[in-house]
């Protein structure tokens, strides 16, 4: 029987470091999850389009090839029973619900990702024990206590009742979603800033977390920038993104052997196309 050891370092305050994934890739996620080195992998539907079949091979590769070390999650689309329960049975050990304003949406994410008594996820998955190493009637009996739950704070409404949203109970962490967050509050897209509203968002966000028990969570760009937000009292961050730490491989490569100059937003963001 494997734990969901993701949640475990949530659970205790330690770090846990992880990667979007974004590609949809088997094999990238297979050679990333024997790596050994991410604590999770999150595959994202809500933005990329990575199929449901698809999601199913990349939880079942991400937790066999690691043996349990590394976490498959998944973002849903939305935090629905009918998004919840298919990336559950697909044998995701984790969602991430988008756009959560209210604790009456977390109190409902979790009970869709909880078997009664504590919600009402309907049993009957045919494969995702297999990712936990157990058979089904052991995971019906694991599954609630082993399932992480993140909600992600990116709307202005959000912050206004996170204190609410982190009392409720069975929701693990509070992610802020950089990107949107800045949107919401009058501001352009960034992963990070020190624009006054952005900066007392994330701080109240922090501070509501570690108050009732939670982690925060943050997407970051990159490892430096990662890396300073441990120092800001995140826990659960977000390294970046297979894509995009593929490309900025390559153009550090690139301007290593030719002296090319990086682009101003980074070789991530650099487009030659046609």
């Amino acid at each position: 029987m494997r734990n969901n050891e993701t949640l475990a370092k949530v659970k205790s305050g330690q770090l846990a470091l992880g990667l979007w994934f974004n590609s949809g890739n088997h094999a990238l996620a297979r050679l990333l999850a024997a790596q050994g080195l991410m604590d999770w992998l999150l595959v994202d539907t809500e933005h990329c389009p990575t199929d449901l079949s698809t999601v199913a091979v990349l939880c079942a590769a991400i937790a066999d090839v690691s043996g349990g070390r590394t976490t498959p999650l998944v973002r849903v689309v939305d935090g629905t029973i009918h998004h919840i329960k298919q990336a559950l049975d697909a044998g995701a050990q984790g969602v991430m619900c988008p756009l959560v304003d209210t604790p009456e949406q977390a109190a409902r994410i979790v009970g869709y990702a909880k078997y009664p008594p504590q919600g009402v996820r309907g049993n009957g998955g045919l494969m995702p024990h297999l990712g936990f190493a157990m058979n089904r009637a052991q995971y019906t009996e694991a599954a609630n206590r082993e399932t992480l739950v993140a909600v992600q704070i990116e709307t202005k409404l959000a912050v206004e009742n996170v204190d609410a949203i982190a009392a409720v109970p069975g929701v693990d962490v509070l992610f802020i979603g950089p990107n949107d967050l800045h949107i919401s509050l009058g501001y352009g897209p960034s992963y990070w800033s020190d624009a006054p509203l952005f900066r007392a968002a994330a701080d109240k966000v922090v501070a509501a977390a570690a108050r009732h028990g939670k982690a925060a969570g943050i997407l970051m760009g990159n490892a430096t920038q990662a890396k300073a937000r441990r120092a800001d009292g995140f826990t659960f961050i977000g390294m970046g993104a297979d894509t995009l730490t593929l490309l900025n491989a390559v153009g550090a490569g690139y301007a290593e052997v030719t002296g090319a100059a990086a682009p101003p937003g980074g070789w991530g963001t650099h487009l030659r196309m046609g």
